[in-house]
């Protein structure tokens, strides 16, 4: 029996004799082929395509059903696909690498004030990258649901999720503001210096006007790179270096007429280049480039806010927020339990998470177009495509990633004089680096491989992965060894370790059983209705 031919009617963008999208909606009909799948209604007696792809259909079903594709594309040769990755990975590496060392450049100022300012600084981050990452899941679910949707060729339905992201991140922003005004209560749990808990509170209540920005800069910024569209990120990324720069030296210690504020000169700092970055982007990548007309006709409540719409986005973004909450909270946990070996360990720590984040925003060039061209060939039932993507970009990732770690140790005296002068702290980063170069690896190869598995929606999985690794693997391990055995820093950078290893075994097990053309299917599916008759 041939595959029944289902006729779905979306709204998109047409074009005009420029190439460009007008701006208004029209209609087209877009054609599927699935093959049989269905049932009789039994009021009218016509035959029904169910939908059935959810997370919660085997992943691992070998003979699952897989959509035709119309005039199927070959696959890109190996090195088409590396050149491609290559092309957008350098300038998402640039633009991750300078997001992150807008914080980065604050704890380098604030190194060369004191151990006391560094501890401080280390401190407030426990709760305020904690209590983002809340927000956070919600933005970076821009990236698979817009790519899905760009690879569908369903520009409308580009916007539409943007549109859906913005509206939730500004009402979630709001109670994350004002828990910043009440960090020192939960950070007295972690250390009774009253010096650094003053400090650390006033830290964190400089920095609420950076949440609601940061948010929306994420979101915009998947936005565009969910269509491949790396350059405006890049170019505002590196401005935005110059801006803190220019920012932290003048508020900490003065220029002319401006007098220097010290300590809290690094977050009010940190708070101009959080504003400038998604003013900037809107100015230069929307209104003057106009990078947008393709996929985004204005606001649409009514499109954006329909059921199914924010069931799908709340499921995908839930999912999301508590794997990246799981994964950042746990090394918040270790930073407390590093305050709890005293400031000199605690500042050393906020060292080596600086450079952790560093680090991350270098190989991560290579997990967001894994992530961004699965989710467009997965949109475009186009599964083996997508499974080259993941050999590819695993493989440029690792060796990128072994090769930073690798350079980070080699360097290292000079890295840790860039951060503190302190002998005391310098060493205890020193002698801690061997340790945290292998974890820095492991987790490379966790994060890229994972990019995939974020393409497919498959927020669970996620969960249950970072679950075992992080909660049940590195954290009781660090903390046996680092405050149980006395094994001070060493020992929780160790349980660091051991973590990683779990996460990627199993990473590397989910995704050598998955059925990536059930994971094809679904990603169609999002597109069409939940009952189809024929």
């Amino acid at each position: 029996m041939p595959a029944p031919r289902s006729v779905m009617t979306v709204p998109t963008l047409p074009t005009a004799l420029d190439g460009l999208a007008t701006p208004h909606w029209r209609t087209v009909d877009v054609v599927v082929h699935i093959e049989p799948q269905f049932k009789r209604d039994e009021g009218s007696g016509a035959m029904c395509i169910l939908k059935t792809a959810d997370e919660q259909t085997s992943l691992l079903e070998a003979n699952s059903p897989l959509l035709k594709e119309e005039g199927e594309l070959p696959l890109p040769t190996l090195y088409e696909e590396s050149y491609a990755i290559w092309n957008m990975g350098w300038l998402v590496s640039v633009t991750t690498f300078c997001r992150i060392s807008l914080s980065t450049i604050s704890t380098a100022y604030l190194g060369h004030l004191g151990s006391q300012e560094l501890a401080a600084s280390a401190l407030a981050s426990v709760w305020t990258n904690g209590v983002q990452m809340l927000i956070f899941g919600f933005a970076i679910s821009v990236c698979t649901l817009c790519g899905q949707a760009y690879g569908a060729k369903n520009y409308a339905l580009v916007g539409v999720w943007l549109q859906l992201a913005l509206i939730f991140i500004t009402i979630l922003s709001i109670p994350v503001m004002i828990s910043f005004f009440y960090v020192d209560i939960v950070l007295r749990l972690v250390t009774d210096d009253l010096e650094v808990l003053m400090l650390a509170d006033r830290y964190a209540r400089y920095l609420v006007p950076t949440v609601l920005p940061q948010a929306i800069y994420c979101a915009l910024r998947q936005y565009l790179q969910s269509q491949e569209i790396m350059t405006p990120p890049a170019i505002i990324g590196v401005a935005s270096v110059g801006v803190a720069l220019v920012t932290n030296y003048v508020f900490i210690y003065g220029c002319g007429p401006i007098p220097g504020m010290g300590f809290i000169g690094a977050p009010i700092a940190q708070s101009v280049s959080s504003i400038f970055q998604p003013v900037a982007l809107v100015v230069y990548g929307f209104w003057y480039k106009g990078y947008h007309k393709k996929t985004w006709a204005g606001f649409d409540l009514a499109a954006c806010m329909q059921w199914e719409r924010v069931r799908t986005f709340v499921s995908l973004a839930v999912g999301m927020t508590v794997n990246q909450a799981l994964d950042e909270w746990v090394y918040n946990v270790i930073s407390a339990l590093a305050g709890s070996l005293g400031s000199v360990q605690l500042a050393a720590n906020s060292v080596l998470f600086s450079l952790w984040g560093l680090i991350f925003g270098i190989y991560w060039g290579f997990g967001l177009p894994m992530q961004v061209r699965s989710a467009n060939f997965l949109g475009a039932n186009r599964p083996a495509a997508a499974k080259q993507t993941l050999h590819v970009s695993t493989l440029l990732g690792g060796l990128t990633t072994f090769m930073s770690a690798l350079l980070t140790y080699i360097f290292r005296k000079s890295i840790i004089g860039c951060f503190t002068k302190d002998p005391v702290v310098a060493e205890g980063i020193n002698s801690t680096m061997p340790i945290f170069c292998v974890a820095v690896f492991l987790c490379g190869l966790h994060i890229i491989m994972s990019a995939v598995v974020e393409a497919m929606s498959l927020a669970a999985v996620l969960v249950g992965i970072t679950t075992v690794g992080s909660w049940v693997t590195m954290l009781p391990i660090a903390y046996l060894l680092g405050i149980v055995w006395k094994w001070g820093l060493h020992g929780l950078w160790w349980g660091a370790v051991y973590g990683e290893i779990v996460k990627v075994v199993l990473m590397v097990i989910t995704l050598w059983r998955i059925d990536w053309r059930e994971m094809a299917r679904r990603a169609v599916l999002h597109f069409i209705p939940e009952l189809i008759c024929i």
